[in-house]
């Protein structure tokens, strides 16, 4: 059984933010907070630890109080860069990663996934949501959610090799180790949780209360 104790979570924070006009959105705010930050405090209850994956602006994330790890790969080569450096930090057994600019996300996120992985016996868990724009005959199909992840320390080795041959698709990774799937689709579930803010307007979206008709029919 995967503890809280026995986790890691790390915001990744470390993305060019091309779509949000190339600024560095973990500090891009979400009502009085970063967005980054805001992630930070609403993961810390679920975990043992938070640290933060950025390349910019350093000292204005380590001044928040938490760890803060840059990418080791060059040019900023997306979310695995960020899982590698986690890896290679991490002083608990599971690290769970998360994006910044998710701000909805579960607030039982980190125990949903641990106990995917744990009834799987894998290695690696990913979140997963209906998809509201792919509707099937009334039903939402699911969606994963790959930079939701929570993976043992010991894949670090064989992402540093996927990353050094070129690989940077998350879902191309992770089916090497037949990746558990913690499904988020139960009514109590918010079906924004995650939701991701490319723009400045999906960022003010999701400050508005989500419409009846945001629950995708299952």
């Amino acid at each position: 059984m995967i503890e809280q104790r026995d986790i890691t979570a790390l915001v990744l924070a470390g993305g060019r933010g091309t779509r949000m006009g190339g600024v560095d959105k973990g500090l891009v705010p979400f009502g009085d907070t970063p967005l980054a930050l805001h992630a930070a405090r609403r993961i810390a209850p679920q975990v043992a630890t938070v640290a933060l994956n950025a390349n910019r602006h350093l000292e204005t994330y380590r001044a928040w109080g938490f760890p803060v790890w840059p990418d080791t790969e060059p040019g900023q080569p997306g979310p695995l860069a960020g899982f590698l450096a986690g890896l290679m930090h991490c002083s608990t057994p599971w690290l769970l990663t998360l994006p910044c600019d998710s701000p909805l996300f579960p607030a039982d996120l980190a125990i949903r996934l641990a106990a995917a992985a744990t009834e799987a016996g894998a290695p690696l868990a990913m979140a997963a949501a209906p998809d509201p724009d792919a509707l099937e005959g009334g039903t939402a199909p699911l969606r994963t959610q790959p930079v939701f992840c929570l993976m043992h320390v010991r894949l670090q080795g064989e992402l540093e090799r996927f990353l050094r041959s070129g690989g940077r698709r998350v879902q191309q990774w992770s089916r090497r180790y037949g990746c558990a799937i913690a499904a988020f689709d139960q009514p109590q579930d918010d079906p924004r949780a995650f939701a991701n803010a490319n723009t400045p307007g999906e960022l003010q979206a999701l400050h508005q209360p989500a419409p009846v008709s945001a629950r995708p029919r299952r």
